[in-house]
Parts: structure tokens; sequence; C-alpha cells
């Protein structure tokens, strides 16, 4: 093995786990401080790896593949680096041109999230090159390093599923396991495959305390965590049960569909019982039994992309490359095409866009008394966050909320530094609120006191909205002051489906 290219693996492995506990942290980030600038710690610690890996495949593409043998991996790799590069550049215009999204789920977080995924996939074609541990059983060093890629593309797939691992109170039955099958099996089985059994265990366990550990260190310096579920090892392990029931050749192509069918049965049994018992929300029986059918069928279909993956994992590590995984190579390229075109179709059948109404009317919205928010899930939070909101004038901002039955708190807010001058400012200001061109009556709902991080006391009147409808709603606030002129706060608000 070249000294060159294990130095470069190495470089590149070390700093792509960067994005294990960047993303994490980037998530509890902007839900405890709130949107920051595009050098936020968080986003330095994630883009010094994607700067490394760039590095190490720009090394590999002009002189490494050349002078040292390295692997075609980190071309792959590099190939996600101008993919996540791509998604930030397009994050900045999203915000500048656009606005400020509240979720992961817009384009330009897609598209970075996918470069990140490509660049772990490249480092793992690159490692099983380099290293040819199939060759060797007794080789571990790669092998948990694969885990942990392994265990870091799970933590992808939770991110990517967005505000159902912030809260589990949204969750869903129906198009949330459709995303765990969606993601899960492809990486778990590819696990399996490539690694042997035992394998899709050992990557749920590895990222249960990688997940739990780096969300622990997160609460502790007081950042506002997502959840800790799912953990996915029950699943796992129906897995690994399933494809060491299929030992044999003329058979082993049989285990992915059923590596499936146990995933998506095991996840209905373990998430609609946490629904039930620990969140308290159980999920309607005629929904799952609607849903059951459709999500299987895409458990079944990822752990075969996840089979297809596995071996050609399993042929790169041997040296004998995909024809030894698949007998020839017209089958190899016919399970590639094959795979390639249920990952397009997954993708597409993943795409479904929240309705949307027409501005609601007041009596739609369902308005309610409400003091027991997090500030920081209220629409005025992101009204506070600009520069010169409290000066006379016309402002606006954008903000978005998911629909996921807890309501949402719409009423607006005044700061101050301390109680006392937040009690003198108070008494010569007077707030309003109009929501699609209708007049909120504030004077029912009662004012409750929040004090921000930065030590300023905001007072918030208590009024939530809890039958929000899909659509963009606009919510004009105004300021009056007994001399000064008014500020006037438009905030349009995107109110998406779960």
């Amino acid at each position: 093995m070249s000294t060159g290219v294990t130095i470069a693996l190495a470089l590149a492995l070390g700093a792509g786990w960067f994005g294990f506990p960047g993303l994490l942290w980037d998530v509890a980030w902007h839900r405890t401080i709130g949107r920051d600038s595009f050098f936020s710690p968080p986003h330095v610690l994630m883009y010094t790896g994607v700067a490394v890996n760039g590095l190490v495949s720009a090394w590999a593409l002009f002189w490494g593949r050349r002078r040292h043998g390295a692997p075609a991996g980190l071309l792959l790799g590099g190939v996600g680096v101008l993919v996540a590069v791509a998604g930030a550049a397009l994050d900045e215009w999203w915000h500048a041109n656009v606005g400020k999204d509240v979720n992961l789920w817009s384009p330009p977080h897609l598209v970075g999230l996918a470069g990140a995924v490509l660049i772990v996939l490249g480092l793992a074609f690159a490692l099983a090159a380099h290293t040819r541990y199939g060759l060797e059983p007794r080789r571990w060093v790669p092998r948990v390093i694969l885990l942990c890629a392994f265990a870091d593309l799970v933590h992808k797939a939770m991110v990517a599923l967005d505000h159902y691992t912030l809260d589990a109170w949204g969750r869903t039955p129906d198009f949330y396991p459709f995303l765990l099958a969606l993601f899960l099996p492809a990486i778990l089985v590819t696990a399996v495959r490539a690694l042997g059994p035992g394998a899709a265990t050992a990557t749920a366990a590895v990222f249960a305390v990688e997940h739990s550990v780096i969300l622990l260190v997160l609460f502790a310096v007081g950042m506002r965590i997502p959840t800790f579920t799912p953990i996915p090892i029950l699943s796992a392990v129906a897995i690994d049960l399933v494809v060491s029931a299929f030992p044999m050749p003329r058979t082993s192509s049989l285990a992915p569909l059923f590596a499936g069918l146990a995933f998506s049965l095991v996840t209905y049994a373990q998430e609609g019982a946490w629904m039930a018992w620990s969140v308290g929300r159980p999920w309607e029986l005629a929904r799952v039994v609607a849903a059951v059918p459709g999500v299987t069928l895409t458990a079944m279909a990822s752990a075969w992309v996840g089979w297809v993956v596995g071996a050609l994992l399993a042929g790169t590590a041997t040296g004998r490359g995909a024809p030894s995984a698949f007998a020839s190579p017209a089958r190899a390229r016919a399970a590639v095409a094959m795979a390639l075109v249920l990952v397009a179709g997954g993708l597409v059948v993943a795409y479904r866009p929240s309705r949307r109404e027409p501005p609601a009317r007041l009596a739609a919205l369902g308005l309610a008394a409400g003091t027991r928010f997090d500030y920081r899930d209220a629409v005025f939070w992101e009204a506070l966050l600009p520069d010169g909101w409290r000066e006379p004038g016309a402002h606006h901002a954008y903000q978005e909320a998911i629909i996921d039955g807890r309501g949402i708190p719409i009423g607006p807010a005044w700061c101050a530094r301390d109680e006392g001058a937040l009690e003198r400012e108070l008494a010569t200001r007077r707030v309003a609120l109009a929501i699609n061109g209708e007049a909120v009556d504030l004077a029912p709902y009662p004012r409750t006191r929040r004090r921000l991080r930065d030590g300023a006391v905001c007072e918030w009147v208590g009024v939530v909205a809890t039958t929000p409808r899909p659509g963009l709603q606009r919510l004009v606030y105004t300021v009056a002051r007994d001399a000064a002129p008014p500020s006037t706060l438009t905030v349009e608000l995107r109110v998406k489906e779960p």
C-alpha cells in the first residue's frame, strides 16, 4: 500500500467525520441561537471537513492517481465536494433572494446533503480499494472505519428526516416511516453485504453511541438539541437475522427483499409503540394499515439498492471488482443501472410538496391563549433577529412553520435589556397584529415573559394558531410609540404540512 494514499485517506476520513458532530451542532445552533452567518462555528467545522476532502480529491486527480495509484473512490468524493460547495453557494443565494428557511427540506440544503453522502461513499470505496480488507478476514481496522462511515450515513439519513427528529410529537404514520424505509435499509444492508453478518447491528450501535454522546455534550453546554430517537437497532437486528437465513448463492438474492419486509414490520412495531407509550400520541390504525404496503415496498427496494452497493464494495475489497459479485460484467452493469433507477424513483416519490391554500381567515386559524411555548418556536422570534427591527419604519421578515399538532405561537413581543427597562418601554408602546388583512384583538390574550440567552427580557402576547392552514400567511405587526413614528413588521409565514 502506498504511504501517500494512506495519509491522504486518513486525512479525508478524519476530516469527513467532522460532518457528524457538525450537522448536529448546526441544528442545535439554529434552534438555540438562531440563523447566523455563513461562518458560524458549526459551519466552519462542517466545511473544514469538506475543504480537506476537496484538497485530497484534487491531489488524487492531479498527482495521486498517476504517481501513487490513488483509488478512484477519491474522485467520487471530489464530485461530492463540488456538489456540497454548490449547495453552500446556493444556500447563501437562497437566503438573500428567497428567504431564510426553517427546515432542511429546501433545495440548497438537500443539494449539500447529497454532496456529503457522495463524499462518504467515495471514501468507503477508496478505503476498500486501498486496504483490500476482503482478502484478510482479520484486518479489523478498515472494517471498523467502514462501520463508522455507515453510521455517518445513518446520521445523514436522520438529518434528512428534518422535523421528525426535532420533535417526536409531529411524527406521522405514513410519510415518517416511508422516509425511514427509503434511507435506512439501503445503508444497513450495504453494511451486511460489505462486512458480513452482524454489520447492520454494529452500524446501528455505533450510530447510537456517537449520536447520544454528541447530543449529551451539546445539551450540557446549553444547546437546544433534537430528539435521541429513532434508534434503529431493532430493525438492524432484524436485517442481520434475515440475511443470515439466506446463506446460499442461489437464494441470497431473496435476502434484501425479506430484509426490507422485516425492516418495515419491526419499524412500525417500534415506532408505533413509541408514539403510543412515550409520546402519548398513538397513530390511527386505519392510517397505519393504509401506509404499510407502500412503506414495505419502499423498504424492499431500498434494501435491494443496499445489496448492490454492498456487493460492489465487497468486490472492491477483494480486488476482483464488480463482476465477482454479479457473475459477469453484464449482470453487474444491469444491477447498477437498476439500483440507479430505484434511487431516482425513490427520490421522485419522496417529493411531496405541501398544499397551498389561499390566505386563511382568522376564524380558520383557531386562535387561542397559550403561554407554555418555547420562544424560539414563536414566529416573532425571527423578527427579533434582524438588526434595526425596533426602529420606526417598515421592516420585513420571512419565516416557515410546520403543522405538527402543537400550534404556532404568533403573538408579538417587545424586548429590553432588563425588567426595569422593559416596564418603562412597554408603558409607551402599543402593539397590534393583523393576519391576512384582518385585525386581531390582542386584549383578551395573556402576556408572558422570557429571558433570552443574551440576558434581554421579552414580553410576548400569548396567542397561538391551533389550526394553522398550509400556504402563505401574511402577519403584520405594528408597534406604535407616543412620540415617534410607528414600526411595521411584515412577516411572510410559509406554513407547511408534515
